[in-house]
């Protein structure tokens, strides 16, 4: 890979997606800027949405509602709250379809409509310790059963961002090693600052087990009812192939511990 010592400011359509990013008009040599954007995937970042009452307030820099963290999930009829090993699972997230689609167009490849439901018994790896779930927005909220752990729920908005490969990701070994801190300047100023719960895009090394082969498709930080300890991020990853083909029957978890 050739790499030109030119040098300049980040162009216009090379800049991070999300406008939540303040300006960051670092002088980037454009050829690494180039490399790291033919690796990054589309995502979107969820963050709780402060001050906020309802699903129809208007969502800042483009955004929109998403859902919640936690909360009741609105299960049908016949549908059985999930469990693994007779203990139930906790709902972690529950995720409008319109409201990803929107944002993610021909990208987002699971359905268009209802509801994604995320639940997990957190530090275990049995294969249905995660499950996903996808419903109508119409279907009653169900109450939890007994010993469920409960998430207070809490309004999720989604922004469009673009996912780069973190520093000690393989596909970028042989391009730090050329370029050293000039690659390390074009990850700071493509990548977000801080995402605390991720929709698509690519996972970070950090992960354990790792599952080749996967891509994820939410990764969750802790957020006020949750008690995690050393665990700092989870994820929900499904085969590649399977999300291609819209399956959600075999979603696995993995996870970032401290």
């Amino acid at each position: 890979m050739g790499l030109a010592p030119a040098v300049g400011p980040v162009p216009p359509d090379l800049r991070p997606v999300s406008t939540r990013r303040a300006g960051r008009d670092a002088e980037l040599d454009p050829s690494i800027v180039a490399a790291v954007l033919a690796l990054a995937r589309p995502a979107l970042e969820l963050a709780v949405l402060e001050d906020w009452e309802h699903e129809d307030d208007e969502i800042a820099d483009g955004g929109r509602y998403a859902g919640s963290y936690g909360g009741l999930p609105r299960l049908p009829p016949g549908v059985d709250w999930p469990a693994v090993g007779g203990e139930p699972l906790t709902l972690l997230a529950q995720l409008r379809c319109d409201a990803l689609a929107g944002l993610l167009g021909a990208e987002w490849t699971l359905p268009r409509d209802g509801l994604l439901l995320f639940f997990a018994a957190v530090w275990r790896d049995e294969p249905d310790a995660g499950r996903v779930l996808h419903v109508p927005d119409a279907a009653p909220v169900q109450q939890a059963p007994e010993h469920a752990e409960v998430v207070p729920a809490q309004p999720l908005g989604a922004w469009p961002v673009r996912s780069v490969p973190e520093l000690d990701d393989p596909a970028l070994r042989t391009l730090l090693h050329a370029t050293g801190p000039a690659l390390i300047d074009v990850l700071r100023a493509l990548a977000p600052e801080h995402t605390p719960h991720q929709v698509l895009g690519r996972l970070g090394d950090g992960y354990h087990p790792q599952r080749p082969g996967t891509r994820p498709l939410l990764q969750l930080e802790g957020e006020e009812g949750t008690a995690w300890g050393e665990l700092v991020r989870l994820a929900f990853v499904v085969p590649d192939d399977d999300l291609r083909q819209g399956r959600l029957d075999r979603v696995r978890m993995t996870y970032e511990v401290a």
